[in-house]
């Protein structure tokens, strides 16, 4: 049995990866299984996968590290009823020692288990970060990202198809500097070949247990986990001129500008339109990457995860005025069905071997 565990911070590509590493292994007739995670209950990734009726479970109400037993709970329900050869576990974006948490434990409870890590990165952020530009997001956020850098086996430089010639070469360069102890791989997510690169460096780069864990600053970690406002919601978008699906689209729109125009830094901003259309954007994704397939519908459903650096009431009231925008641009009806809005408490591991 192989587990493939993946951190990174959010927005940097793991669920794209996971998804086209999944179709590929299917082809080949190899079983799979798919464990997400997030703070929030209702999840787009947990909805997608589902969509593409690959085998998944879903962590929720915290990540991997202070829900280990539901994780666990999770993985055994997996290979019970499914009985794959690889499970991809995707670790909340917000969160980090994963060696000390999660691998170590796992490696102690189950030891016949193969196991990889590997921690991926936006190119276009991580060269920001590598030049001494990272400033969009708070000191103890960026402390994060830092520390997910630090204790990766595997670092996934994703994304590269977005950089220039001048860029792909700088970032190639900083990052064999910096990270000369790291296997690393430049990898656009999206093509077969990338993808086939990451799985092979996954089977050749096991997780051993004598890495070491991280030495981190919990009050910082906490703190940083705290500066994200997160907003999980629900909607119903009812249009009497059969046009639900043009109208979700124009809604999600709405709530990304909005957001924009405040300058407020978008973590991750993830919709899932109508179960199976999805949507990701981060503070360098612009919304012209909304393209809703439009077909008559009278009726939808939007599923929102929203993580941005402000505050909570703030964050709420931005989705909420875009909701009402949108009500009055287009004559729809727009039902909230659930709204869970929140800010991570201090990380509680269940274990931590060091």
């Amino acid at each position: 049995m192989k587990i493939h565990v993946l951190n990174g911070f959010l927005g940097s590509g793991k669920t794209t990866a996971i998804r086209q590493a999944c179709i590929g292994l299917m082809r080949d007739n190899i079983k799979v299984g798919v464990i997400t995670n997030d703070q929030g209950i209702k999840l787009v990734d947990g909805g997608f996968f589902r969509s593409l009726q690959i085998p998944s479970r879903q962590v929720v109400s915290g990540c991997f590290c202070c829900n280990y037993n539901q994780f666990n709970t999770n993985m055994e329900s997996l290979i019970e009823t499914n009985k794959p050869d690889v499970i991809f576990a995707e670790s909340v974006g917000s969160c980090t020692d994963i060696v000390a948490t999660v691998l170590k434990p796992l490696q102690s409870f189950h030891p016949s288990f193969e196991l990889s890590f590997s921690v991926f990165a936006d190119a276009r952020l991580l060269l920001m970060l590598l030049k001494g530009n990272f400033s969009m997001f708070d000191e103890s956020v960026n402390y994060i990202y830092k520390k997910q850098l630090e204790e990766a086996t595997i670092i996934v430089i994703n994304k590269i198809d977005l950089l220039s010639i001048e860029e792909d070469e700088e970032i190639k360069h900083l990052m064999d500097e910096k990270f000369q102890d790291k296997k690393l791989l430049f990898q656009n997510s999206t093509d077969p070949g990338s993808i086939r690169d990451w799985l092979e460096a996954l089977n050749q780069n096991q997780f051993d247990k004598s890495s070491d864990s991280l030495t981190l600053n919990y009050d910082i970690y906490g703190a940083g986990e705290a500066k994200l406002a997160w907003v999980d919601e629900e909607i119903t978008i009812r249009s009497s001129s059969r046009n639900a699906l043009s109208d979700g689209g124009d809604l999600i729109k709405n709530i990304y500008e909005r957001i924009k125009a405040f300058g407020y830094p978008v973590g991750h901003l993830k919709f899932l339109l109508n179960g199976d259309q999805k949507f990701s954007f981060t503070s360098i994704v612009e919304p012209s990457a909304v393209k809703v397939i439009v077909k008559p519908a009278d009726t939808v459903i939007l599923l929102v995860n929203a993580r941005v650096q402000t505050d909570l009431d703030e964050l709420s009231r931005i989705i909420a005025d875009a909701i009402e925008e949108t009500t009055r641009w287009s004559g729809c009806r727009i039902t909230i069905n659930s709204l869970d809005a929140f800010q991570p408490g201090y990380p509680k591991p269940t274990h931590r071997m060091s």
